[in-house]
């Protein structure tokens, strides 16, 4: 029966993978001259690019600006919940409240 081939154990997969090495400082050099290759632009295209360019980089590298934009984030999540329980509980407290309850469940 074995010659069959029903006795066969398969063979692994191999996972060929070749890494590459990926400098993002060189990657970005190398846009920016290509940006400013062969083209003349004006000052206000300049600026545009630069303040792009320096916000896209300013989040993704410096840690503590994301850290503060975090806490930023938490603190103003905590002040909108705590405005509405305030919210809540006062109009479940006021008198035309309790009194528009009845009236509901009179009817």
């Amino acid at each position: 029966m074995s010659f069959f081939g029903f006795n066969k154990r398969a063979k692994h997969r191999r996972f060929d993978f070749i890494p590459r090495y990926y400098d993002a400082d060189k990657e970005e050099l190398q846009n920016r001259l290509k940006q400013y290759e062969g083209k003349e632009l004006d000052q206000t295209e300049l600026a545009k690019n630069r303040i792009k360019s320096g916000l896209r980089t300013k989040y993704r590298v410096d840690e503590g600006y994301k850290s503060q934009q975090k806490s930023k984030s938490n603190r103003t999540l905590l002040y909108v919940i705590v405005t509405l329980v305030l919210i809540t509980f006062l109009i479940l407290r006021s008198d035309s409240f309790k009194n528009a309850l009845t009236k509901f469940m009179d009817v």
